[in-house]
């Protein structure tokens, strides 16, 4: 329980004490899953839909967690810019769900951990 404390407080402080954007690519449109990031983690990519990994991303998310999108080729990208705001409102929705997500990578100053991605647009990806 304890460790389960320190590591939102620590989450939160990591998110509120990133840096301006210092670099944006050219605008994309990345495929793949809504995943919080301690709970990808901590279950796996062979679950990221599962009603298991889906519930632990809406609990840690409503206790400022972090959402990316896991991408059918380049990874982990944590979600930053005005889909970040409000503890993430226009992506949790979307959280396991297969979707492809439109914006533009960015660089960020001080952070060292995760490739990030200042999402505009979200659409869910119909069929296979």
């Amino acid at each position: 329980m304890l460790a389960t404390l320190a590591a939102i407080v620590l989450s939160a402080a990591i998110v509120s004490a990133q840096g301006p954007v210092t670099n944006r690519m050219p605008a994309t449109t990345l495929r793949g899953t809504i995943v919080e990031v301690t709970c990808f983690r901590q279950q796996g990519a062979a679950t990221v839909s599962s009603p298991e990994q889906i519930a632990c991303a809406k609990q840690r998310v409503a206790a400022d967690g972090r959402l990316g999108i896991l991408t059918e080729g380049d990874g982990l990208f944590q979600i930053t810019g005005a889909f970040a705001a409000n503890k993430f409102a226009k992506v949790t929705p979307f959280i396991g769900q297969r979707v492809d997500l439109s914006g533009a990578e960015v660089v960020i100053s001080n952070n060292y951990d995760y490739k990030n991605f200042d999402a505009e647009k979200i659409a869910v990806v119909k069929g296979k």
